[in-house]
């Protein structure tokens, strides 16, 4: 797998370049440092890696004041390739010199013995390659790019090989896959004869469990939810709704005062039916009102408005509904609103 970065191969340069390099840079550059530039301690973090594995290549670049040196920015074969670009730090060296120490890390994909090939780095002087454009001002490495693509910039240019560096990459494989052929194996611990059987049997009794009582414990709530108790109704709220209703309804208003009685009558029948259990239907409208009138007198009843008004109304209901009395429809609203009045302000049994 590549890793990001800049990756630039480090093919052989083109004939011209080494030609004239070689024939001219050597004098001018010593003539202008009085010193050489040199290169040691050239190294690999290991000897052996993995395939895939990171390996360093290491050395050390000794320059003289007023040099400045342009290396590669990666290394790439078909063996290896660079997994992020070169980078060095620098210290200072004899006699006002300085001594940089350049590292490229790379990675193997080659498995055997291979080598990192040798390489040319260059060493100038820092006027021309400033002047040129190829460093700025303090750089001890210049840009490497565009010293390669106008290399006749720098004539106090020279070159100097670092050379191959030999490396053994292992195998991923085992001793034994290699001598037997490599077969698939299956996947530890997951299915096959290297589960851990006691464990498995007793996470899935342990699952068992756990299921029962969550079934359980969700059976129960909602048998409490299905059965919890409902309050029940007010009876004042629900008779004063059936009036408004009937009102809303109007029968009275096309003529049908008959059923607008009666149906009045009985909302208020079913709302007084409720102050005593012993009050039912078969009471009649008259002993309804007189057990009412009755009720009212005992210290403890449920406190209420006075009876004389409702049962007005309730014997007018009875005319109404077995004699001949056909009131007008205000006069039925007017009796409406009285019976409703008296619900409103009787306290809720």
């Amino acid at each position: 797998m590549r890793r990001p970065g800049r990756t630039v191969r480090t093919a052989p340069l083109t004939s011209l370049l080494t030609t004239v390099l070689l024939l001219t840079a050597a004098p001018a550059l010593a003539q202008e440092t009085g010193a050489t530039v040199s290169v040691s301690a050239i190294t690999l973090s290991h000897d052996t890696v993995g395939i895939g594995d990171l390996v360093d290549l290491s050395f050390v670049i000794d320059m003289a004041p007023g040099t400045i040196v342009f290396v590669p920015d990666s290394l790439d074969s078909s063996d290896f390739e660079s997994f992020e670009s070169v980078r060095w730090t620098s210290q200072n060296g004899v006699d006002g010199g300085v001594r940089l120490t350049v590292t490229y890390p790379l990675m193997a994909f080659q498995v055997g013995g291979i080598a990192v090939p040798e390489f040319p780095i260059f060493a100038a002087r820092g006027s021309e390659a400033r002047s040129a454009g190829f460093a700025s001002d303090g750089d001890l490495v210049g840009r490497w790019s565009a010293f390669r693509a106008e290399p006749g910039e720098t004539p106090s240019a020279r070159m100097l090989m670092i050379p191959p560096q030999p490396l053994w990459v292992a195998s991923v494989l085992e001793i034994e896959d290699a001598s037997n052929g490599v077969q698939p194996r299956p996947v530890a611990d997951v299915v096959g004869g290297e589960r851990h059987w006691p464990a498995t049997i007793l996470a899935i009794l342990f699952g068992i469990v756990f299921i029962g009582i969550l079934s359980t414990s969700a059976h129960a709530v909602w048998v409490a939810i299905r059965d919890r108790p409902v309050a029940a109704p007010d009876p004042r709220l629900a008779t004063l709704a059936a009036l408004d209703a009937l009102l809303e309804e109007g029968p009275h208003r096309g003529g049908d005062v008959r059923a607008f009685y009666t149906r009045a009558s009985d909302i208020t029948r079913r709302f007084v039916e409720v102050f005593d259990q012993r009050w039912g239907p078969a009471r009649t409208s008259t002993e309804l009102m007189g057990d009412l009138e009755t009720a009212v007198r005992r210290p403890d009843f449920v406190p209420i408005p006075e009876v004389e008004p409702l049962t007005g109304v309730m014997e007018h209901a009875e005319e109404v509904k077995f004699g001949g009395d056909r009131p007008d429809a205000e006069e039925a609203e007017r009796e409406l609103s009285a019976v409703r009045r008296w619900v409103e302000g009787a306290e809720a049994p």
